[in-house]
């Protein structure tokens, strides 16, 4: 614990997921101590950001209101500065990509979700995508070519097979398939992550990885504890994500965030 809290010495920014992290994905509860863990990093002079596999549409009103620094959305696809509003760095798929990527889904027979910056369409808005995409973004529009008109930072695949899905050679060496719930992965690119986004901000402020922690709980947050120079997991992450945790902490309901800061020293 002592090499952690030197660790924690050297934290300027900090990092938040937003589901299961910052507020309960079924239910939307999120703690009145978040409210207060946010006032406290800003009078220290912490700054503060989200890292999330939801765009910018997706940033509930109840995140928004904490005035984070940055938003790293659509897993690390999509910065920007969230206050001037300034897009930092913006990974898009070429429609050939998309085409692929439909064909094969096609084939599949599976439906999917197109991601843009701040909208959201589906193929198909069925029981199996209100099951998945529900709680978290509610009821979608259907577009199965949305891709002709919008640029696309991210697709998820929809089904209830989801876990047979394995790609094919001509699309393995460009994207890579992220589980989030049974009927649902991020298609993200190969090399895309929250960790590629993040050194985006870092590298604006001139800050490196040990002046970062993150909290996160799924597998699309294992790149950012890999690169972070501090990183917890909370209570009910993923079992990798608990393996390579530095510290691991309470439920969102038991205020775990606030219990790591406190825990490290970064606030009282």
């Amino acid at each position: 614990m002592e090499k952690i809290l030197e660790k924690a010495q050297k934290i300027k920014i900090i990092f938040f997921d937003i589901d299961d992290t910052l507020r309960v994905k079924d239910s939307g509860f999120m703690p009145e101590s978040i409210n207060e863990v946010f006032k406290k990093l800003h009078e220290k002079g912490i700054m503060t950001g989200i890292a999330t596999g939801r765009n910018l549409f997706g940033v509930v009103p109840e995140v928004r209101a904490l005035k984070p620094d940055y938003y790293v959305a659509i897993n690390g696809a999509y910065v920007e500065n969230a206050c001037t509003q300034k897009v930092l760095y913006k990974n898009t798929f070429s429609k050939d990509l998309v085409e692929e990527i439909i064909a094969w889904l096609r084939t599949e027979q599976s439906e999917y979700s197109f991601v843009a910056a701040d909208s959201l369409r589906v193929s198909k808005w069925d029981k199996i995508a209100s099951e998945a995409i529900g709680p978290v973004y509610a009821e979608l529009k259907e577009n199965p070519d949305y891709y002709q008109t919008e640029e696309i930072y991210q697709m998820l695949t929809i089904s209830d097979h989801d876990d047979q899905l394995k790609l094919p050679e001509n699309l393995a060496d460009k994207i890579r398939l992220v589980r989030w719930h049974p009927n649902s992965s991020d298609i993200v690119p190969l090399e895309g992550s929250k960790a590629i986004g993040c050194q985006q901000v870092l590298q604006e402020l001139g800050l490196k990885a040990e002046n970062m922690l993150n909290f996160g709980d799924g597998l699309n947050d294992r790149e950012l504890f890999d690169f972070a120079g501090l990183s917890v997991a909370m209570k009910v992450s993923h079992p990798e994500l608990l393996e390579k945790a530095d510290y691991i902490t309470d439920s969102v309901e038991n205020d775990g965030i606030l219990k790591a800061l406190q825990a490290l020293k970064i606030i009282d």
